[in-house]
């Protein structure tokens, strides 16, 4: 199977409030989940959540969704997959880098900037989210390699997972691959 994650750019109305401004951000990741469903020639929904907003599988089929202000993403896949969307921008706290990762994946990793931050960030949560974890799972997730810039692999679980990872202006997404290809769709819904 080829997994096709969808991208897209959020416009935003200036006037909506902070919780008028997520709920957009949620729709247009659904429009993105739609699309997607549509690129893998999988049936359109429904796409349910349990209490904890954790994505429910659809007839086999798993999907993940993720957002910022800027920018919505979401994934099918046959087998549990996840995917993350981060703004590239520094944070002001870079005691953040070292409850991130360990000194063994920094060194992995090869540098400490704040793309590499997030680069591990996405990968971690894409990781998470394809085992139905938040962030709290942040310590158990590995880097174990970062064979290029736009790949890296984790340990999770007593597994393996690829990360594919894609940059869009000032955005990264990344999405946990397996073994299969990864065609991304980027555009306006």
């Amino acid at each position: 199977m080829i997994i096709r994650p969808v991208l897209t750019p959020i416009a935003l109305d200036g006037a909506l409030s902070g919780r008028e401004k997520v709920a957009r951000q949620r729709e247009v990741a659904r429009q993105a989940l739609s699309m997607c469903a549509e690129q893998c020639g999988v049936p359109d929904g429904p796409w349910e959540q349990d209490a904890n907003r954790v994505p429910l599988p659809n007839g086999g089929w798993y999907w993940s969704i993720s957002h910022k202000p800027l920018m919505a993403g979401a994934v099918i896949s046959d087998e549990p997959v996840g995917i993350d969307i981060e703004h590239i921008k520094p944070r002001g706290r870079e005691d953040l880098w070292d409850r991130l990762a360990n000194t063994g994946e920094w060194k992995v990793a090869g540098e400490r900037s704040w793309e590499m931050f997030f680069r591990l960030w996405t990968a971690k949560e894409a990781t998470l989210k394809a085992n139905s974890r938040g962030i709290g799972g942040f310590e158990e997730c590995r880097i174990v390699a970062v064979p290029d810039r736009t790949h890296i692999k984790c340990e999770y679980g007593r597994q393996q997972w690829h990360i594919e990872q894609y940059y869009d202006a000032e955005h990264i997404a990344a999405v946990t691959s397996g073994e299969h290809d990864v065609q991304w769709h980027v555009g306006e819904l």
